[in-house]
């Protein structure tokens, strides 16, 4: 089975585009942030749609490199890990990531907006290293497939030789 490439490529952008807002969020001091509910509400949908993305490519290079379905959004990070899709301390890191999604989505006042801002601040980088380790990937597998036609280019260059001659 193929990975949809184009899938994988917008979801990286969507990542970076977060990223980029993100940033811009997190260049005000901390208690300017917490000063305008506005700052805190856009970061929690913010980490909510990196989040997405991240589990979609996930998801999608699991079942289709490795016919595995995941059951949720921890368990799709964890099992990415445990496949090598990405490298398990990253995977680590992520879970954490996924599991203030879940809270963001299920318990909101539990959050604590300091420790949001400071945690974003410290783990940010975290978004660019998935993407960077997805685009590796992806051109891992690139290269592989143009090994595999060039192998098939001369084999069937080779044949075509023998009848021929």
């Amino acid at each position: 089975m193929m990975i949809d490439r184009d899938r994988i490529n917008k979801n990286n952008l969507d990542i970076i585009r977060i990223l980029g807002q993100i940033e811009i969020l997190t260049k005000y001091e901390m208690d300017v942030f917490l000063g305008d509910f506005r700052n805190i509400q856009s970061l929690k949908y913010l980490l909510i749609q990196a989040v997405e993305s991240i589990v979609d490519t996930c998801q999608h290079i699991l079942a289709k490199t490795k016919g595995i379905a995941c059951e949720g959004y921890v368990d799709c990070i964890v099992k990415a890990g445990k496949e090598d899709i990405i490298p398990s301390a990253l995977s680590d890191k992520l879970r954490k990531l996924c599991d203030l999604r879940n809270s963001i989505i299920h318990r909101y006042w539990i959050i604590d907006d300091t420790k949001l801002y400071t945690q974003t601040v410290a783990n940010k980088g975290d978004l660019k290293e998935f993407v960077d380790f997805i685009t590796y990937l992806l051109k891992q597998e690139n290269d592989k497939e143009r090994e595999k036609r060039f192998f098939l280019n001369d084999n069937l260059l080779l044949d075509i030789s023998a009848l021929l001659s």
